[in-house]
């Protein structure tokens, strides 16, 4: 039998951590605070700007040297500790190199076998689907990813297909008794198979219809009401042409005496009006 791939250290890791490092903490940070006093409330002026210079010359060299001792020191304690962890690294490397090349072939397994198994859950849905409703769903509006999953077993699969087709055979009776516009309701349905959803839509569009019809209503009323309230135009009245008729001729005989000028101007006045004249 193969031997079990680990990692052991060779002395348990209680002997290999070292010690503290210990150095003159207390001593040092005593020495510090009372060179640290000599500074502390010192007025530098303009004459003594370059004592002040060279004192913050001395406090930076001296946190300098502190830095430098701390880096260099964790460097040397760390450093087995660094070469551990690329050692290790080193073998995870090489693990991966080769895991991941069988995780490839196991994924192109698993989709494998999930594709064989959603042709096998559509040919289950395809036989046992309703003829009648076998042109308004499609498998893929029921489909649940977890049915391809290996936990998952075909016969379980199947009992849930089977549940889903009744509840839509249920909710499409419950539209038919609604008792109108069944067609639209169940076309409706259709596209996402929710009767809560479908009935919701439903409701929303009529009674947006019956909005637009009152506003339709109301917009013909109002014109109505305008319309019989306009003045109706006086009817001028017709001009009828009067044909003249010929006036009826009459003759009356009688004598005149009058002066000559009475005889002239009457015969004047008998010409110009187309009084005939004869004489007896």
């Amino acid at each position: 039998m193969a031997q079990e791939l680990t990692l052991r250290l060779n002395k348990p890791i209680e002997e290999l951590i070292p010690a503290m490092i210990a150095f003159n903490n207390a001593e040092l940070l005593v020495e510090v605070k009372d060179r640290l006093a000599t500074y502390q409330g010192r007025i530098y002026d303009e004459t003594s700007i370059s004592a002040a210079k060279a004192d913050r010359a001395t406090l930076n060299k001296f946190m300098d040297a502190l830095n430098s001792e701390r880096l260099r020191i964790k460097k040397v304690y760390t450093a087995p500790l660094d070469k551990f962890t690329a050692e290790v690294n080193e073998v995870i490397d090489t693990v991966k190199v080769v895991m991941l090349e069988i995780d490839g072939q196991v994924k192109t397994y698993t989709e494998k076998q999930k594709a064989e198994k959603l042709v096998e859950c559509k040919e289950y849905f395809a036989s046992v689907l309703p003829a009648e409703l076998a042109g308004f769903i499609r498998y893929e509006k029921i489909h649940k990813d977890e049915w391809l999953n290996a936990s998952k077993k075909m016969p379980a699969v199947k009992k849930d297909i089977d549940a889903i087709i009744e509840k839509i055979k249920a909710e499409l009776v419950t539209i038919e008794a609604l008792g109108s516009d069944t067609t639209e309701l169940k076309a409706m349905y259709f596209e996402g198979l929710s009767l809560t959803d479908t009935i919701t839509a439903y409701e929303r569009r009529k009674a947006e219809k019956q909005r637009i019809e009152q506003a339709k209503a109301e917009a013909e009323r109002i014109a109505a009401e305008k319309k019989n309230a306009e003045p109706t135009p006086e009817k001028q009245p017709e001009t009828v042409a009067q044909v003249e008729e010929p006036a009826k001729l009459f003759t009356i005989a009688f004598k005149v005496t009058g002066t000559a000028e009475q005889l002239n101007a009457l015969k004047a006045y008998m010409s110009e009006n187309g009084l005939k004249i004869e004489r007896a």
